[in-house]
């Protein structure tokens, strides 16, 4: 049984180091580095999660292909309980062209594949894997088309009916729905954790104060926006706090918004109080873009607290938590 039920989008990604710019039509470039890895928000923040030693199971589409059983075989090697993944025979797994360039930063070239029919349906409620959930996870809204507006909305009120505490993260909204979509869903999200882009787009506010406050009007209980390089800030009820990022030279910061979150569940599920939770989470996220890939840089919550201490305390202008 699993304390964490995640969903979210299913993805390999393809990640190639350094891409400033595409070579012209005919034309080849070098890499540094070109890997496969796990991605997709579902998969790297239950990975993430798995490898700090918490218990959780993940929710998602894959195509019965290569691809999907390689995003079986690695979350199930890091812990995470996969059997609620639906195999889709009629298509492939989703994919993602990651180029990163040379300062960590990346962009995007995405295909849904099974990603676009995961629906309200697939969530396994009654199954034995999600007997022990007390907290829902739904990632990657606006990049999951069955399910992102109200259908997200119906699967967060569920959790909350059934008395388990729910987070919802977001990516960038290419669609255009913005508010339109979202709303529904945040009077049902204990925790909202966009990243400050993101949050800039919905809101339409440059003060993550600002972004923060028009969340909570909207009914978000709790809203963590993720800074980069400057931290996090998060407000709520109990009041707020802007913690600075700690210190990372960055390889890749694909997926540190992933291994934040999964550190924020993973302390406030124990108990932890928000200030020690969002300094634990920031240094998931620094720890994270320390390496190539969405999970590869992540340790044991042990490991990490014991690199928290040697590094005395959060320096700004390094970390990232995208």
């Amino acid at each position: 049984m699993s304390d964490v039920l995640g969903l979210g989008n299913f993805v390999v990604d393809l990640i190639g180091k350094p891409i400033e710019r595409l070579p012209a039509p005919g034309q080849l470039q070098m890499l540094d580095a070109l890997e496969t890895h796990v991605g997709g928000n579902g998969p790297n923040t239950a990975g993430a999660l798995a490898k700090l030693g918490g218990s959780v199971a993940v929710c998602g589409r894959i195509g019965d292909d290569f691809q999907g059983r390689f995003l079986l075989q690695q979350l199930e090697a890091w812990g995470a309980d996969v059997t609620p993944v639906v195999c889709d025979e009629r298509r492939q797994t989703g994919m993602t062209l990651v180029a990163v360039n040379r300062a960590g930063e990346r962009s995007f070239l995405h295909d849904y594949g099974a990603n676009a029919a995961f629906s309200p349906a697939d969530v396994p409620w009654d199954a034995p894997a999600l007997r022990g959930v007390r907290h829902l996870h739904l990632a990657s809204h606006f990049v999951l088309p069955a399910m992102d507006g109200e259908p997200a909305a119906c699967v967060l009120r569920r959790a909350r009916e059934r008395g388990w505490s729910t987070s919802l993260d977001t990516v960038w909204d290419f669609s255009g729905r913005g508010l339109e979509a979202l709303q529904p869903c945040l009077p049902y999200a204990g925790w909202f954790l966009p990243n400050y882009e993101e949050a800039r787009q919905l809101s339409g506010e440059d003060a993550p104060e600002a972004q923060a406050r028009l969340f909570r009007e909207l009914g978000a209980h709790t809203v963590v926006v993720k800074l980069g390089e400057r931290g996090c800030y998060a407000a709520g009820e109990w009041g707020e706090l802007m913690l600075p990022a700690y210190a990372m030279t960055v390889a890749d910061a694909t997926g540190a918004g992933d291994c934040f979150i999964a550190g924020l569940l993973h302390q406030r599920l124990a108990g932890a109080e928000w200030r020690p939770s969002l300094r634990f989470a920031n240094a998931c996220g620094a720890l994270c873009v320390a390496a190539l890939g969405g999970v590869t840089g992540l340790r044991p919550a042990a490991d990490v607290r014991a690199w928290m201490e040697k590094v005395l305390k959060p320096q700004p202008g390094a970390g990232y938590n995208k």
